[in-house]
């Protein structure tokens, strides 16, 4: 049986102790298909319940997998299969564009295009939100990210972050493989009257090699839909793109279980539309340092839905 509006509202304050965050959230999960059952597992499973009622150095708090002894996943890569593995991506993100453009990027009943414009306004506060919490990496460590010159929007999509990071800079950019998703993010700048921002289309990741550099760079639930070795070499590209003392706050699984990865075989698989990924810490250690970066925070974030695995957000600042 689908849960109702009122039953979240009890999950919310039986198991977390507290008020839902606003009334779209509530909708938003009463949406969702969820069985009541699956509902109370989500509440039970995530990280603030096991914050509030777990005791202090418990392990379980620390995170998942920590069994795990092997992460086989592929990361290097001819050229050639670099385009194959972009464009074969980009096939299905260009599609969600014309399609079910602010759905593809989360995945809600709430945000489909019948049911939207009662939404889009929920629809982009989570954005404001998730702006917010990646500044504050940067806060934590007395880092000046409240006003810059140029900011990026890596995956920018329909300008959820986009519309939340011109606030902070004097020219934000958002960057896309999809010009659907780009023709509605022009649409939401116009709508909360951004006179700074620009958009970008990628055919290939060196197309990062062309939209200049940057003080700050965003990027949040964009990475994962992409093969490993795309996975890196974009967030390599990214790194390339920092200033000196330039800011990256960067979120992508490290880790999902039973999951392996090796490019011939994906190459001459079957396609999934949507699909997620992981690239190990271990690589993404070794891009920050070939990069000069320093790690300013390293924290496990909850940006896998329902799959069994780790999302990481990584700070990092470029050396001077």
């Amino acid at each position: 049986m689908q849960v109702s509006e009122e039953i979240i509202r009890d999950v919310y304050r039986g198991l977390l102790g507290r008020e839902p965050e606003n009334e779209d959230v509530v909708r938003m999960h009463a949406a969702s298909g969820r069985t009541l059952a699956e509902t109370l597992a989500s509440a039970l499973q995530s990280e603030e319940f096991r914050s509030r009622f777990r005791a202090p150095g418990d392990p379980a708090r620390i995170g998942r997998h920590l069994e795990a002894r092997e992460n086989r996943v592929e990361v290097d890569c001819t050229p050639d299969q670099e385009q194959a593995m972009f464009e074969r991506i980009a096939r299905h993100w260009q599609s969600f564009g014309e399609t079910e453009p602010y759905w593809s990027v989360l995945t809600n009943p709430l945000f489909f295009k019948d049911t939207l414009p009662e939404h889009i306004d929920g629809f982009f506060e989570h954005g404001r939100s998730d702006v917010e919490r990646s500044l504050n990496y940067l806060r934590r460590a007395d880092l000046a990210c409240e006003h810059v010159e140029r900011a990026l929007d890596f995956g920018c999509g329909v300008g959820r972050l986009t519309v939340a990071l011109a606030r902070y800079a004097n020219t934000v950019v958002g960057v896309d493989i999809s010009p659907g998703h780009l023709r509605e993010a022009e649409k939401s700048a116009a709508r909360f009257g951004i006179d700074n921002a620009q958009f970008r289309l990628i055919s290939n990741v060196a197309d990062l090699d062309t939209i200049g550099n940057f003080d700050l760079i965003v990027s949040r639930i964009v990475l994962q839909h992409n093969p490993p070795p795309v996975m890196a070499a974009l967030y390599r590209k990214l790194l390339g793109c920092l200033r000196p003392r330039g800011m990256a706050v960067v979120q992508m699984p490290t880790y999902i279980a039973g999951q392996s990865f090796a490019v011939a075989p994906y190459l001459s698989g079957p396609e999934e539309p949507m699909e997620m990924n992981a690239l190990p810490q271990h690589e993404i250690f070794s891009i920050i340092e070939a990069s000069g970066c320093r790690v300013i925070e390293v924290r496990e974030c909850s940006h896998l839905g329902d799959v069994d695995g780790i999302s990481h957000t990584f700070a990092v600042q470029r050396r001077a």
